[in-house]
């Protein structure tokens, strides 16, 4: 009788165990999620996008990308939501949304694609960005927050408000502060023409100079004042950089001088022959940028003294050999 009972026992413990997964997949809330918006009709699609965001699934990222390629479909038959992974001929791979377990191939008639117009798909742009403003890695919320500028609209004011009450890097704050003020400024705002006074981000620029031809007669004055601050800062850029290239060559034509004032000094000819020498050095700060892909500062400096090297080795074996 105690073997009977232990038996069942086992087998009740088993069963259990081998439907944890299902029932786990049941309960997991981004099956909700999915489905709500899988069924959401036009008028309530940005809502079920909303309730994605706000949910803080990690997963949420995956769901809307896949969403705004149009590979986000649900089976005919069971109605579950499914990511398509390949959508090439009569069969489609497909996989668990929740899980990102691969199903293998399903036809393409038995799935029906939860459709997404234009206007949702513009408006993805800038809601994926949101969420890449919660990565770790400062850089990433850096490059996410310049990718917002322009793409704010009201729905993602307040959200981006809350992040940047969050943010503490320096540069991230920056990048969302012009984003807001690029919203703000086309909505008649006069502050944020202050914040955009020192961006040279194109969108800034393109923000304040629809200001100028808009209606507003004092921020159309702000605008242009901004305007004008940006283009003097512009102006010194472009003399900086000019100063940098003029610089740069003027360096080589030095070298090229130096070589011809002491051959001609030793030989009393002008000869020409120290060009290779200049040629090796530019080959091997090159061969240095090569060797060192993920770090161009670290290969600029070490190319300097490894130049001068390559060259004298290179001379002291012409003029014991030759």
């Amino acid at each position: 009788m105690s073997i009977l009972r232990s038996l069942t026992l086992l087998l009740i413990a088993l069963v259990s165990v081998l439907s944890l997964p299902a029932s786990a997949q049941e309960d997991d809330p981004g099956k909700a999620l999915l489905n709500n918006l899988a069924e959401a009709p036009a008028s309530r699609v940005e809502e079920a996008i909303n309730a994605i965001v706000s949910s803080g699934d990690e997963r949420a990222r995956g769901w809307l990308e896949a969403y705004g390629n149009n590979r986000l479909s649900r089976i005919d038959d069971t109605g579950q939501v499914v990511i398509v992974l390949n959508n090439r001929g009569r069969d489609w791979e497909i996989a668990n949304p929740l899980t990102g377990e691969i199903m293998g191939e399903m036809s393409r008639r038995e799935l029906d694609r939860i459709a997404i117009n234009n206007r949702i798909r513009g408006q993805l742009e800038g809601i994926l960005a949101m969420l890449d403003l919660n990565a770790a890695d400062p850089d990433v919320r850096e490059a996410s927050a310049q990718d917002m500028m322009g793409k704010v609209d009201a729905s993602l004011v307040e959200p981006l408000q809350a992040q940047l009450e969050r943010e503490e890097n320096a540069s991230v704050r920056n990048r969302i502060e012009e984003a807001l003020a690029i919203y703000r400024v086309g909505e008649g705002n006069l502050e944020a023409v202050d914040v955009l006074a020192g961006s040279l981000h194109p969108r800034a620029r393109a923000a304040l100079s629809e200001a100028v031809r808009g209606d507003n007669p004092a921020l159309a004055t702000k605008a242009q004042q901004a305007l004008g601050t940006i283009e003097q800062k512009l102006k010194l850029n472009r003399a900086a950089e000019t100063l940098y290239f003029g610089l740069s060559l003027g360096s080589v034509l030095v070298l090229a001088a130096i070589g011809l004032a002491i051959t001609f000094g030793v030989m009393g000819v002008i000869n020409m022959a120290h060009g290779e020498l200049i040629m090796l050095g530019a080959y091997t700060t090159w061969g240095m940028q090569q060797l060192l892909p993920g770090q161009p500062g670290l290969a600029l400096i070490l190319s300097i003294p490894a130049g001068f090297l390559v060259a004298a080795t290179a001379g002291i074996i012409i003029e014991r050999s030759v």
